[in-house]
Formats: structure tokens, C-alpha cells, sequence
């Protein structure tokens, strides 16, 4: 088991219905916003991203499938860059 974790850029007022999507992915097991409140970033280091996330997957290779197929896919994410590298 890997896991590892994953900065998440979303198109403008889309965070909320983003966040609620990726809670129902089963290899999500954390999503936290990068804004502690509005227009207060939590880390300046991250702000280009709205959300951060934790995924867990069997493999590397599980972790790039789950990140392709059910994450980038969902309406609303612009881009995403693994924060962490899977361990």
C-alpha cells in the first residue's frame, strides 16, 4: 500500500462541488482546502491550488490510474501536481 498526496486546481467556484466529488472516490482518504478563509491562504507556497489531497492505492502504477481516470476527470478540476511523491 502507497500513498501520496495531490495538489488540485479548480476552475472558479468550483471547489465545493470538487471537494464533494473527491470524498466519494474510495482512494481519497483526506481533502482539505488551501484557504483557511476567504482569501487566506493557508500556505502561500500553494497558491496556485485550491485543494489538497491524500490518496491511498496498491501500487504506483494504481496511484496514477486513480489520478487519471477518477481525479482529473471530475468537471471543475483544471489541473493537478502530485505534492508528494507515492510512498
Amino acid at each position: 500500500m502507497i500513498s501520496g498526496y495531490v495538489l488540485i486546481d479548480t476552475k472558479i467556484s468550483y471547489e465545493r462541488e470538487v471537494a464533494d466529488k473527491l470524498s466519494l472516490i474510495n482512494e481519497v482518504v483526506d481533502v482539505e482546502p488551501l484557504f483557511v478563509e476567504e482569501g487566506a491562504l493557508a500556505d502561500p507556497f500553494f497558491k496556485d491550488y485550491d485543494l489538497i489531497i491524500k490518496i491511498k492505492a496498491e501500487s504506483s502504477s494504481d496511484f496514477k490510474k486513480i489520478l487519471d481516470s477518477k481525479i482529473k476527470t471530475i468537471h471543475g478540476v483544471n489541473k493537478t501536481s502530485i505534492a508528494s511523491k507515492p510512498n
